[in-house]
């Protein structure tokens, strides 16, 4: 997926009153999409978490520590825990770049259709 297609279904998720479902609902399977079921949803959970500018929510999709995820993003441990307790907020950019990195991360479906 290319970050202007991503950013765009971020735009649209927002559009449609910040709803996972309904984005889904308008997307659908689309043909640049190689995921199986469960990694659209993810992708999308993720892109709702991105859009939301929830830490909280990505560190949980990314399935690793707090520790392991500000590593694994150069972020002091700090930022990253006072945004998962919604102390502080991250800049607006980096969740929308943390969450493309984490959909790229996601296998496409094994035989590379859906």
């Amino acid at each position: 997926m290319t970050y202007d297609y991503y950013k765009a279904l971020i735009e649209e998720y927002i559009e449609l009153g910040r709803s996972e479902e309904r984005l889904l609902g308008e997307i659908g399977f689309p043909p640049e999409i190689k995921w199986d079921g469960d990694g659209l949803i993810k992708a999308i959970s993720t892109m709702g978490a991105a859009a939301d500018g929830s830490t909280k929510r990505l560190v949980e999709f990314s399935g690793l520590s707090m520790t392991s995820f500000a590593r694994k993003f150069g972020l002091p441990y700090r930022s990253v825990q006072n945004w998962c307790s919604e102390e502080r907020r991250p800049p607006d950019y980096l969740p929308i770049l943390i969450g493309y990195v984490l959909i790229s991360e996601i296998p496409e479906a094994e035989n590379g259709n859906i």
